[in-house]
C-alpha cells in the first residue's frame, strides 16, 4: 500500500488514545488491517502482516 494511500474513514476504529507532552496520539485500525498513528503533526501507516507489494 503506498504511503499515500488514504482509508475510509468510516472503515477505521480508534483502539487507543493517549495525551503525551507533544499531544494527543490515536492508533486506529482500518477494515483492510492497516494500523494509522495520528498525532497533531503526521498520520503514519502501516500494511497488514504478509500484504506484500513490489513497485
Amino acid at each position: 500500500m503506498p504511503s499515500s494511500h488514504v482509508h475510509d474513514p468510516l472503515a477505521l476504529a480508534v483502539v487507543s488514545s493517549h495525551s503525551t507532552s507533544e499531544g494527543v496520539v490515536s492508533y486506529l485500525r482500518c477494515d483492510c488491517g492497516a494500523w494509522e498513528v495520528r498525532t497533531a503533526h503526521m498520520v503514519a501507516v502501516t500494511r497488514p502482516r504478509g500484504d506484500v507489494r513490489r513497485g
